[in-house]
């Protein structure tokens, strides 16, 4: 029997699993960037970047990263009982844990690769411990609300005439193009962080501003979910689950394929938003009870070890995979940039998890957290060991 705040080895595999994903989809951008240059390039794809782009679009993208939001309230409701069980605060451990969070993705969007997400999850840590204290249906009312508003937006966008494909301006994605693939490290870091895609500063800040609360929307009922899931227990005992687990997978990888297939089933309407805001979401609970079906189903075997090895250094697996990538991509590096087509990024991607799918349980054979892991530690719990500070009993402290 799990105690209360233990670590679970299911969800560190399913963590790690969703690395696999987040690499797939995150290498459109680490080739294209984020504003539209893969749409202009797509006239020289082969047919096996057409397909294997469409592949992406509907089992990956917009599916992975709900994940791994998902876990994040999952992990940080774990790390709640952990706390409360060695009488400390867990508001105060959990707000220096976010805010070095925050910080860490904060470099990472400047100096390495502006798809951080670690950024966007450290700020809204802050608003999740308002719900700390939650009852569990408490929380399921907040998540069904959440996916209400999602699934309302998404009916709404049917209705409303498509203005535009959103990209940049064709001139910005040339230059990007240039400067990603040939410049020098100061050229890209001066490009990313200097240069706005839309002309204006403004106009740039008000945008991001907008797909900010946009992401808000898609990801918080997922924090919620994952924040339910722990107090339910969901994911504990998991021998005993196979047929909860069963369920959900039959429910919701359907439902959400069926949902990420409209834009292509009835191109008539404009089916794009829904399958964005809430197929990905919903595709994603799927993945979660198919994994954990898989995992109870085949047993901690070796290969599946090695999925909760790379899931117990997600962060640093997280970073390395920017690193590589824009080495690989990058001016500085290889200069790949836009050249090598979508096919050949998603073989690229795997390659890149493969490696830390096998090099992950070496490391941890000689440490027991990954670097990034271990800062995040010491941070949460200010303490050079990263070991949490016990207070005593209080019978023996009054004695």
């Amino acid at each position: 029997m799990n105690r209360p705040g233990t670590r679970l080895q299911i969800i560190d595999a399913m963590r790690g699993f969703s690395l696999l994903g987040i690499i797939m989809a995150n290498m459109l951008i680490f080739q294209y960037g984020s504003w539209g240059l893969i749409d202009i390039q797509a006239k020289s794809f082969s047919s096996a970047d057409h397909i294997v782009n469409g592949l992406l679009e509907v089992l990956v993208v917009g599916s992975f990263m709900p994940i791994f939001a998902l876990l994040f309230g999952f992990g940080m409701m774990k790390m709640k009982e952990s706390l409360e069980q060695r009488q400390l605060s867990p508001y105060t451990h959990l707000s220096r844990r976010f805010a070095l969070l925050m910080l860490i993705g904060m470099i990472h969007a400047f100096f390495i690769w502006d798809g951080d997400i670690l950024t966007y999850y450290g700020a809204f840590g802050f608003v999740l411990l308002l719900y700390m204290r939650c009852r569990p249906n408490t929380l399921l009312v907040w998540t069904s609300l959440g996916f209400g508003v999602l699934l309302l937006i998404g009916l709404a966008s049917l209705f409303i005439p498509d203005s535009g494909d959103g990209s940049a301006d064709p001139s910005y994605l040339m230059n990007m193009l240039t400067v990603y693939s040939q410049g020098s490290y100061l050229d890209i870091l001066l490009h990313r962080n200097m240069e706005t895609p839309f002309g204006s500063f403004a106009f740039s800040f008000v945008l991001m501003f907008l797909l900010l609360l946009t992401t808000s929307m898609l990801y918080i009922p997922l924090f919620w979910l994952g924040m339910y899931l722990a107090k339910k227990g969901t994911f504990e005992q998991a021998h005993t689950k196979r047929a909860l687990y069963m369920r959900g997978t039959l429910i919701f990888v359907p439902l959400g394929l069926v949902l990420k297939l409209t834009p292509l089933l009835l191109p008539i309407l404009e089916w794009e938003t829904l399958a964005v805001l809430f197929g990905g979401p919903v595709l994603a609970i799927g993945y979660v009870f198919a994994f954990a079906w898989v995992y109870v189903s085949v047993g901690e075997r070796r290969w599946m070890t090695r999925f909760a090895a790379v899931g117990k250094l997600s962060l640093t697996n997280y970073l390395l995979q920017s690193i590589i990538a824009t080495t690989l991509f990058y001016g500085y590096g290889f200069g790949w940039f836009g050249q090598l087509g979508v096919a050949m990024g998603a073989v690229i991607a795997l390659g890149i998890y493969v490696l830390q799918w096998l090099l992950s349980p070496i490391y941890l054979r000689h440490y027991s957290y990954g670097p990034v892991e271990k800062l995040l530690r010491m941070g949460t719990n200010a303490s050079r060991s990263g070991q949490p500070r016990s207070i005593a009993p209080k019978d023996a402290a009054s004695s």
